[in-house]
């Protein structure tokens, strides 16, 4: 049985595979909007994103990818949301056929006959314990997907589904290698605390012994996504118009904490200076969060800093209010990598 993990997150998709890991935005553009890539023969070369199709939306066609430059909201595609209504949205199972169909076209059977899967997901805490809300992500995952990109036609059946807690997926990452075996026993006896930075929620955890413990537990509804809300209010304030879209890539694409906008592709402005207040404030925001939240750490470990947002706090910052931070290697895909790993573990 061949082995897929995916974290369908509020603004990334994080997949892997025994072939690929590959990190998407959680949003697609319809492929008349997004303009014919064939022009001068250009659509081949350098290509980022690709078309797909589903039957889940009958005759449409969707442009999806690593490298997106789109920014105007209004004509984007996305399943960012919070509880139930997200995950039964067309948006959610789109994203979820989409990602399958992006892992399984590097396998031959998916492509002449049907490629049949293991899946391992994950979710938040709360939304793990909310029956409703893991049967609609069973529903949206498990069974039968034809899907065509560019062109070809892929078929995936995915016979089982392992959903786990979203924070389980980084301390497995921690304690286990590539090849699924315990490398860090300690954190498996201890008392850990998860915090994970997604672009729509910051989730705290608390793992003892590898158990899940309800009584250092909660979510806040705001993640990355209102810093870039923040970003483009004040930028908006100062006389340049931009969307949460071009800041997150503004951001994304930084080098040594300096950021620039360019408004038309050709002239550039520093907004170095409003970049760097608003992240401040957001990590003194995700400060006060993990502080009432653990409010006695001296039994702690340690709190692992975790998410496709992590990178965005100021740790040196956070580091002062939280002594026993520690950001996760490679935190943006620190979950998916634990669920496979989990996959790999399972599998014996």
């Amino acid at each position: 049985m061949n082995l897929f993990a995916i974290d369908l997150g509020n603004k990334q998709v994080k997949m892997k595979s025994e072939y690929a890991m590959k990190v998407f935005p959680s949003y697609m553009v319809p492929a008349e909007v997004y303009g014919d890539r064939n022009v001068l023969g250009f659509a081949k070369q350098n290509k980022t994103a690709s078309d797909f199709e589903s039957k889940l939306d009958e005759g449409a066609v969707y442009v999806w990818g690593e490298d997106m430059k789109i920014d105007s909201p209004e004509y984007i595609v996305e399943s960012i949301g919070f509880g139930l209504p997200r995950y039964k949205s067309n948006a959610f199972k789109l994203q979820a056929e989409f990602a399958l169909a992006e892992l399984a076209k590097d396998y031959e059977d998916a492509k002449t006959s049907l490629l049949e899967v293991t899946l391992v997901t994950g979710v938040p805490t709360e939304d793990y314990n909310n029956s409703e809300i893991v049967k609609a992500i069973e529903v949206a995952f498990k069974g039968d997907h034809n899907v065509t990109v560019d062109g070809d036609v892929l078929n995936v059946r995915v016979s089982k589904v392992f959903l786990l807690p979203q924070s389980l997926g980084t301390i497995i990452d921690q304690v286990m290698d590539d090849k699924a075996k315990i490398t860090q026993e300690h954190l498996m006896t201890g008392h850990v605390g998860v915090v994970d930075i997604g672009g729509g929620t910051v989730l705290i955890d608390s793992i003892k012994q590898m158990n899940l413990s309800d009584e250092k537990q909660a979510q806040l509804d705001a993640g990355a996504f209102t810093l870039y809300k923040s970003i483009v209010k004040e930028m908006y304030r100062k006389g340049h118009k931009a969307s949460e879209f071009e800041v997150a890539r503004i951001i994304r694409e930084a080098n040594d904490d300096k950021y620039s906008f360019s408004p038309n592709g050709v002239n550039k402005v520093d907004i170095t200076d409003i970049v760097m207040d608003e992240r401040k404030a957001f990590t003194r925001k995700v400060s006060r969060f993990i502080a009432s939240t653990y409010k006695d750490m001296s039994r702690m470990q340690s709190i692992l800093i975790t998410g496709g947002a992590a990178n965005i706090i100021v740790f040196d910052q956070l580091k002062k209010d939280i002594e026993i931070a520690k950001l996760v290697e490679n935190s943006e895909v620190a979950n998916v990598k634990g669920f496979y790993k989990y996959g790999l573990s399972t599998k014996g």
